[in-house]
């Protein structure tokens, strides 16, 4: 069995603390990575104000685009104004 080295009493190991040379530095980092494994899909881009009022103008107005269907206009009208993606524009 070889003799194992035993430390000097006036001088204290040294420590690696150094902790950019290991395998893990050699991946790309990417904003938005975090860890091993990315969970978290990133957020959705969002659209402009612009691009949402462009959208917006190229839908009919609510007011005349069921006014033919009477009482039935009522259901979409009511659709309409619930969600935000209506088929028409207030």
């Amino acid at each position: 069995m070889p003799p194992v080295p035993s430390a000097t009493p006036g001088a204290a190991p040294s420590l690696n603390l150094d902790l950019g040379t290991g395998r893990a530095s050699s991946r790309p980092v990417t904003p938005g990575t975090r860890g091993a494994l990315n969970l978290m899909p990133p957020p959705p881009e969002r659209r402009s104000k612009l691009a949402e009022d462009i959208e917006k103008a190229g839908k009919p107005d609510c007011r005349r685009a069921h006014a033919d269907k009477g009482l039935l206009g009522v259901v979409p009208l009511a659709q309409a104004a619930l969600s935000r993606d209506g088929d028409c524009r207030w």
